[in-house]
């Protein structure tokens, strides 16, 4: 039987989990060969939510096709989740009490409201899809946690889907074995991800394949 994702196109945004890290190969190589979907992948390793730095995730937005997909799957904090940003309230923000206010992008809050609304708005139509990333021992924990909580309002308030590793999932690279299962930091010899014993932080072929891969395809197949 042919896929329900057969022939649909999804857009991927965001920081260097959602484009693979040094091998550039993540969960959307791997739905796309095995869901026959037709991806375009605009993240870039480093990319931020707050427009202060040049690499930043509203800039793939702007830059991306104004094509409507039928998904659209981002992720939103790696790069944000310092502890410089989030005890800083001038650079941490806070959620706005509508939709219309003006948006500080230079804050974690405003820059994700920002990507929100430019989603909705650029892309109406398409099933908009915030990728909540696993944890990982590489960043404070509690600067996750409140850069998680406050990306699960933010969603919650613009009606964005969310595909939950950070709060479910059962990957928690903060566990040892996980952390050097299931990440690596470096290329193997052969130019792939299938290298492990990394910090935690980006996953190998083995952990995109555990646990992104499947919960990313059921919300897919969820929403076809």
């Amino acid at each position: 039987m042919a896929s329900p994702l057969k022939g649909k196109t999804l857009y991927a945004f965001g920081s260097s989990i959602v484009n693979g890290h040094l091998a550039n190969v993540s969960f959307v190589e791997g739905l796309a060969t095995d869901y026959q979907l037709n991806v375009q992948k605009f993240a870039v390793n480093g990319a931020t939510t707050r427009t202060a730095d040049s690499n930043n995730i509203l800039a793939q937005i702007n830059q991306a096709p104004k094509t409507v997909p039928d998904f659209i799957i981002f992720d939103s904090w790696a790069n944000d989740a310092y502890p410089e940003i989030a005890n800083d309230p001038q650079k941490f923000g806070q959620m706005t009490a509508d939709f219309t206010s003006p948006l500080d992008t230079l804050t974690y809050c405003g820059g994700l409201e920002k990507i929100c609304r430019e989603l909705l708005t650029k892309y109406q139509g398409a099933k908009i899809i915030l990728l909540a990333t696993h944890k990982t021992p590489a960043r404070d924990l509690q600067v996750q946690n409140k850069l998680y909580v406050a990306a699960m309002k933010i969603c919650l308030k613009w009606s964005i889907d969310v595909i939950d590793l950070y709060g479910a999932g059962s990957f928690n690279a903060f566990l040892p074995t996980y952390q050097h299962d299931y990440s690596y930091d470096q290329v193997d010899v052969n130019g792939s991800n299938q290298a492990f014993g990394g910090s935690g932080t980006h996953p190998n072929a083995t952990g995109y394949r555990l646990f992104y891969d499947p919960l990313i395809a059921n919300k897919l197949l969820s929403l076809a």
